[in-house]
């Protein structure tokens, strides 16, 4: 066992319903099982997960699986065919707010991995009413 290996695991078992409903290949669960070793600065080849990374390291799963689920969820699109309506945003949406979450609950426990970005602001900056850019634009608006 590796720590590759432990963290492989890991996801199967945590997010076994992700890995069900996206068929994930072995192939992909490394990639995730070894970013999420990035993350921590933990080796993949280290003779196996420490027990005292375990708790980072299921808050660092939760991130990077949620970040690859939210990424396949954005390719969906809404559509109505015979007579039905389907909204594959919904699920975009989910994984969205699955993500954010995940990356809160990693940057409170500490995880300098996740502790950006700082500010997610969707809404836009005011404008004076000339529509001229103020010159504070560069500002967000609380």
């Amino acid at each position: 066992m590796t720590a590759l290996t432990d963290t492989v695991d890991l996801i199967d078992a945590r997010h076994e319903s992700v890995v069900t409903a996206f068929d994930v290949s072995s192939a992909t669960l490394e990639m995730l099982a070894g970013e999420a070793l990035d993350a921590l600065s933990i080796d993949p080849d280290d003779a196996d997960l420490a027990a005292t990374d375990v708790p980072s390291m299921r808050l660092a799963l939760d991130v990077v699986v949620w970040r690859w689920v939210e990424a396949r969820a954005a390719l969906g699109f809404d559509f109505s065919a015979d007579g039905g309506s389907y909204q594959r945003s919904q699920l975009a949406a989910q994984a969205t707010k699955m993500r954010k979450t995940a990356e809160d609950r990693a940057a409170a426990a500490g995880l300098s991995a996740y502790a950006w970005p700082a500010v997610e602001y969707d809404k836009p900056v005011n404008l004076l009413a000339s529509d001229e850019w103020r010159a504070d634009a560069g500002l967000y608006q609380w």
